[in-house]
């Protein structure tokens, strides 16, 4: 008998040059700030999720850095519940906005495949890239340089 093994990588569906659809149609818990002409990092995230624990200081210096020239996070919890993701929000000490998704249809109409897994979006609301998984300070010098190039656009 032979035995194969297959890894299959699944990508988000939405992708690169795709528009950012409007997130007030998705019933999430939270503010949602205005995002129209901002570049903006949507995160997808759970508090089970260490990488995703780990990105939360590094994401919160690069939001320090250029808030003030236009630029948001959008932290969006896929926790299994409200009170999950309230607990590890009061506890994380981030002042970018967080958001719960918690009847899972942004993270499923997004077809996210890992935690976590962020997609940063130009000032005309396009998806330029999408980041899974979190790798310490390779991920933070990417999010700085994408980041600083949007915003110069």
């Amino acid at each position: 008998m032979t035995t194969f093994t297959v890894s299959v990588t699944l990508q988000a569906k939405w992708s690169e040059s795709d528009a950012l659809p409007d997130l007030s149609t998705y019933e999430l818990f939270g503010d949602i700030p205005n995002l129209q002409g901002k570049v903006v990092l949507v995160d997808f995230w759970a508090s089970w999720c260490a990488p995703c624990k780990a990105s939360f200081p590094a994401m919160e210096a690069i939001y320090n850095d250029f808030k003030d020239e236009g630029f948001v996070i959008l932290a969006v919890s896929v926790d299994s519940t409200k009170k999950t993701y309230q607990k590890f929000a009061e506890k994380s000490g981030v002042t970018f906005p967080l958001i719960w998704d918690g009847k899972k249809k942004l993270v499923s109409d997004a077809e996210i495949a890992a935690m976590p897994t962020s997609m940063m979006v130009d000032k005309k609301g396009v998806i330029r890239s999408v980041h899974e998984g979190y790798l310490g300070i390779k991920t933070e010098e990417t999010y700085r340089e994408e980041v600083q190039n949007l915003l110069a656009e």
